[in-house]
C-alpha cells in the first residue's frame, strides 16, 4: 500500500525471496529484555508491538554465537537450542501482522563490557583496545573454527524458528572487522597478513553458513562505510571489503552504518547525536551502489523522520531505511505516516537516554518520550477507566503535560493550570541549545495531544485556590518544576551574573570572558558553554565532577568535548566553588584541596536546581485537599526521563483509583 506523500517508503520490496510491505526497518539494536542469555516475554512484547505498528522488516539485536562472544551479561545467545521455540513465539507474533523478521548473528571480539566471571575476552591477536581498556585473549585456530562452527549452528536456529533471515554484524570494528584490520589482526598465518588472509574468517563463516541455510534463507552482511577512526576500515578499505565479499555471490543484501566500538571518537557514531545527520554520514554511498549493483541496500543512522527516509530511497541511497531511535520513541510510526497521522507521532529528540544510555549501564531499554517502550507487555491497549473523573495539573511541564495526556487518553476530564505564557517548561530552555530542534518537535507533538485529548488549559495566571475548591476536582497533581539554584554566596559579588537559562534563552550577554560554573556534568553547563563559545565568547568550564559532560550519555559526551575543544572552550573538571568575592572567586580542587582564583568577566551558574517554590505550593494545596501528588522536579530535581516517566505513572496510578478515594469524602 502507498500514499501520495511518500509512495517510494510505503511501497513494498523484495530482499532475496522475503517481500517486506514497506521500506521503514528497524535495525538491530541492544534491549536488554534478556535473562540467562535468552529473550524473555518482555522482548518478544517489545518487538511484535512494533509490527503492530505497522513496520515492515525487523532486525532483531546483535545475537553472539559462541560463549567468548556474549559480551554483556545480557547478550542473546543464538548458538543454545532454547532460542528456536522462543524465537517461535516472536516470529509468529510478528508476522501475525504482516512484518519480517530477520535477527543479527555477531561476535563483538575484543570490543566487550567485562563483568565479574566474564572476562575471557578474545581477538584475533593480543592488541589492547583504546575504549574498553581491555587486552583480549588472542584465538587459537581451532577457536576459530569452533566460532565459524557456532555461526552455522546459530543461523540453523534461527531459520529452524521460522525467522525470514540473519544478518552478520561486520561493522563497528567488531570480529569480522578485527579480522579485517591491519592494526588489530597481526596474525602470522592463514587467518592474517595478506588482504586475503585476513578476509578468510568472514567468507569461510558466509559460505558455511549459506551452504547450511540453503538459497531459501536470507543473509545480508553490516558494514561500516567509514570506521571514523584509524583503528577499523577506512571509507576506501570499506569499498574494496564490500567489492571482495560480494563477489562470492551469497549475500542477498548490504546494510550499511557509520563508526566503530573500538575508540571514544568512532563509538560516536554507532548511535549519532543530534548533531549529525544522514547526509553527512552517507555521503558516499553512491560508491557502494557502483559495486553492488541492484542487490538491495539498507542505510541505518539519524533517519528520524519520513520525509528524510523518503528523500535517501528516492535519491537510491538505499531501499530500505532504518528508522530505528523513530520507532523506539513511536512503534506506530508507519501506520501513522499511512494514515496521515503525522502529527500524532511521538518524535525521538536524540537523546541516548533510555535507548543506549540505559543498555551501557545493563538496563533494560525505555525512551525519555515514551514510558511504554520497554515495557509494552504491561501497559499496551490499556482499558478506559470505568469512571470519568476530574484532574487539575499545576505547572505544564514535560511531566505535567504527560500526566495530563496519560489521564486524558484513560477517559478523563483534564485541566492544566500554568502559571506562564507557554507550556512546555525547560522544554522551552533546552530547544535554545545548538542541535535541539527535535526536542522542540517533541513540545509542539504535546501541545497538540493536549489539543486532541481536548485538555482545558489555563495559561499566564497561578491556579486559583478557591476555583479549585468549586469544581471539586477528583486530585491535583503538582508538576511546577524548579529554577536555578543560586547559592547565597553570590548576593555580594560585583561580577555579572547569569544562569544556563539566561544563556539558552537567548538573553544578550556583553561580556566577552564568561566562566561557566557546573555541578553535576549534566546538559545544562556543557550547553551553555558550548552556546557562549559558537558566539565568539572566551569561555571555561569548571566542573564539580571526574570529567567535563560526565552525567551526559558518552556519545553526546565524545561529540560536545570535540566541539568544546574546537570551539577553544578550557575545561577545567575536579573543581568546585568554594567563595564568591567582589570581583574574583575562589576554585578548590575536590581532592587535593589547592584553591585557585578567577577573575572572569561574567558568570554563568549551572548549580543544580532549586524546587522550594514548588514545595510550598504542594504544602499549600495539601492543607486544604486530600488528594494531592508531586512529580518531577517538583518532587526532586532530576532528569527528564523520571519527570516524564513519574507523569506516565500518576495517570495510571490516578485512573485506578476506586470511587472510595474521591478528593472529597
Amino acid at each position: 500500500m502507498t500514499n501520495g506523500k511518500y509512495p517510494k517508503l510505503l511501497s513494498a520490496y523484495k530482499i532475496g525471496d522475503v517481500e517486506i510491505k514497506n521500506r521503514i526497518m528497524t535495525s538491530g539494536h541492544q534491549t536488554t529484555l534478556v535473562k540467562e542469555h535468552l529473550p524473555t516475554e518482555d522482548f518478544t512484547a517489545y518487538h511484535t508491538e512494533r509490527a503492530k505498528g505497522g513496520v515492515g522488516l525487523i532486525v532483531m539485536e546483535a545475537h553472539g554465537v559462541h560463549k567468548t562472544g556474549l559480551n554483556t551479561p545480557f547478550a542473546i545467545d543464538a548458538s543454545h537450542p532454547k532460542i528456536i521455540d522462543l524465537h517461535k513465539k516472536t516470529a509468529e507474533k510478528v508476522h501475525r501482522y504482516g512484518g519480517k523478521l530477520f535477527a543479527q548473528l555477531i561476535h563483538h571480539g575484543r570490543e566487550a563490557y567485562v563483568s565479574e566471571g566474564s572476562n575471557d575476552v578474545v581477538a584475533p591477536s593480543a592488541v589492547p583496545t583504546e575504549r574498553f581498556h581491555i587486552i583480549p585473549r588472542e584465538l587459537e585456530e581451532e577457536e576459530i573454527e569452533e566460532i565459524i562452527d557456532g555461526f552455522v549452528v546459530s543461523a540453523l536456529n534461527l531459520k529452524k524458528a521460522g525467522l525470514d533471515g540473519a544478518e552478520f554484524v561486520g561493522s563497528h570494528t567488531y570480529l569480522f572487522e578485527q579480522f579485517w584490520s591491519s592494526a588489530v589482526n597481526k596474525r602470522t598465518d592463514k587467518w592474517g597478513g595478506s588482504f586475503e588472509n585476513r578476509m578468510r574468517f568472514t567468507t569461510e563463516v558466509i559460505k558455511r553458513v549459506r551452504e547450511a541455510v540453503g538459497a531459501d534463507f536470507v543473509l545480508g552482511m553490516r558494514m561500516s562505510l567509514n570506521s571514523k577512526d584509524d583503528i577499523g576500515t577506512s571509507g576506501k578499505e570499506s569499498l574494496k571489503i564490500i567489492g571482495y565479499l560480494h563477489e562470492l555471490g551469497m549475500l542477498d543484501y548490504w546494510s550499511l552504518v557509520i563508526g566503530s566500538s573500538a575508540s571514544y571518537k568512532g563509538s560516536t557514531y554507532i548511535v549519532p547525536p543530534a548533531s549529525e545527520s544522514a547526509a553527512q554520514l552517507f555521503s558516499e554511498v553512491s560508491k557502494v551502489r557502483g559495486i553492488i549493483g541492484k542487490t538491495p541496500l539498507i542505510i541505518t543512522s539519524r533517519i528520524y523522520k519520513p520525509e528524510i527516509a523518503e528523500k535517501l530511497i528516492d535519491y537510491e541511497y538505499a531501499d530500505v531505511v532504518g528508522m530505528t531511535r523513530a520507532l523506539i520513541a513511536d512503534p506506530y510510526l508507519p501506520s501513522k505516516i499511512l494514515q496521515d497521522n503525522e502529527k500524532q507521532i511521538i518524535p525521538c529528540i536524540a537523546c541516548n537516554q533510555g535507548c543506549i544510555g540505559r543498555y551501557q549501564e545493563h538496563l533494560p531499554i525505555r525512551c525519555t518520550v515514551n514510558p511504554v517502550t520497554g515495557r509494552e507487555k504491561y501497559f499496551t491497549d490499556l482499558p478506559k477507566a470505568d469512571s470519568r473523573k476530574y484532574y487539575l495539573v499545576v505547572g505544564g511541564g514535560p511531566s505535567g503535560m504527560m500526566a495530563a495526556i496519560t489521564l486524558a487518553k484513560l477517559g478523563h476530564d483534564v485541566t492544566i493550570s500554568e502559571k506562564s505564557d507557554e507550556l512546555g517548561g525547560q522544554l522551552n530552555i533546552i530547544r535554545g541549545a545548538i542541535n535541539r530542534g527535535q526536542v522542540e518537535s517533541w513540545q509542539t507533538y504535546l501541545t497538540n495531544e493536549l489539543k486532541r485529548l481536548n485538555v482545558k488549559i489555563k495559561k499566564g495566571k497561578r491556579f486559583n485556590m478557591e476555583e479549585i475548591e468549586s469544581k471539586r476536582f477528583d486530585g491535583v497533581i503538582v508538576a511546577t518544576g524548579s529554577k536555578p539554584l543560586i547559592p547565597k554566596m553570590f548576593s555580594q559579588t560585583n561580577i555579572p551574573l547569569y544562569t544556563s537559562w539566561n544563556v539558552l534563552k537567548g538573553e544578550t550577554i556583553v561580556e566577552d570572558n564568561v566562566l561557566v560554573l557546573d555541578w553535576k556534568g549534566d546538559w545544562p553547563g556543557v550547553e551553555a558553554a558550548e552556546f557562549l563559545a559558537s558566539k565568539g565568547k572566551e569561555v571555561e568550564i569548571v566542573s564539580q565532577s571526574y570529567g567535563i559532560a560526565e552525567a551526559l550519555q558518552q556519545y553526546k559526551r565524545n561529540k560536545f568535548l570535540e566541539q568544546m575543544d574546537k570551539l577553544g572552550v578550557k575545561q577545567t573538571p575536579n573543581f568546585k566553588l568554594v567563595e564568591v568575592k567582589k570581583d574574583n572567586v575562589v576554585l578548590e580542587h575536590l581532592f587535593s584541596g589547592r584553591t585557585e582564583g578567577r577573575k572572569p568577566g561574567a558568570i554563568v551558574i549551572t548549580l543544580g536546581q532549586d524546587s522550594s517554590d514548588s514545595l510550598n505550593e504542594y504544602r499549600l494545596l495539601k492543607e486544604r485537599f486530600k488528594k494531592v501528588f508531586r512529580i518531577g522536579d517538583a518532587k526532586s530535581p532530576r532528569t527528564l526521563d523520571e519527570a516524564v516517566s513519574e507523569g506516565f505513572n500518576i495517570g495510571l496510578k490516578l485512573s485506578k483509583a476506586s470511587e472510595e478515594e474521591m478528593m472529597y469524602g
